[in-house]
């Protein structure tokens, strides 16, 4: 797997083998192996075989969404800025009140340092067809580690050497 527009279609006749790394298109989705296997494991969400999806239940209904599940290096950055409105009056008093419902969504910035060509052309892959709009779920790191939707407007992607490759991205929380 050399490029991000590379991708195999799965069909009830694939049998595989099935490489870590690879890319498979089923039902609209991309999936990316996650365990080398053989034998018709049909890429679904939430399997030990694919990655790219899970099921989240969302009030009584069980939703699919993307997720991205590579684990970044250790120092991510997070950000916080309530959007807050004020009014000041004359007399220096302040009154403060949240500007909408979900004013304190936060901003993640992770690295993703010396991974492998595979690992880099998935994670280009699973940002590149999101087109910085589709939300994703992901796990913040501590204290923020619970599930949230995110989109990712921009990524950086270098080459250090030959095999040895960096992902630097910020991940905007969204409410949907």
């Amino acid at each position: 797997m050399a490029s991000i527009y590379d991708s195999t279609n799965w069909s009830t006749s694939s049998s595989g083998p099935w490489v870590i790394g690879q890319i498979v298109q089923h039902g609209g989705k991309f999936y990316y192996c996650t365990q080398a296997h053989s034998g018709v494991q049909t890429p679904i969400a939430n399997s030990q075989y694919w990655g790219g999806y899970k099921t989240y239940a969302v009030g009584t209904l069980d939703t699919v969404v993307p997720h991205f599940f590579w684990v970044p290096n250790y120092a991510p950055s997070i950000s916080s800025e309530p959007k807050v409105r004020s009014i000041r009056f004359g007399d220096g008093y302040e009154q403060r009140t949240p500007e909408g419902i979900n004013n304190t969504l936060i901003s993640v910035t992770l690295s993703f340092d010396k991974r492998t060509e595979i690992e880099a052309t998935e994670m280009a892959h699973f940002l590149h067809i999101r087109q910085g709009q589709e939300a994703f779920a992901f796990l913040p790191p501590k204290p923020y580690s619970s599930m949230k939707k995110f989109v990712c407007r921009k990524w950086d992607l270098s080459v250090e050497f030959e095999g040895s490759y960096s992902l630097k991205t910020t991940f905007e929380e969204v409410a949907e």
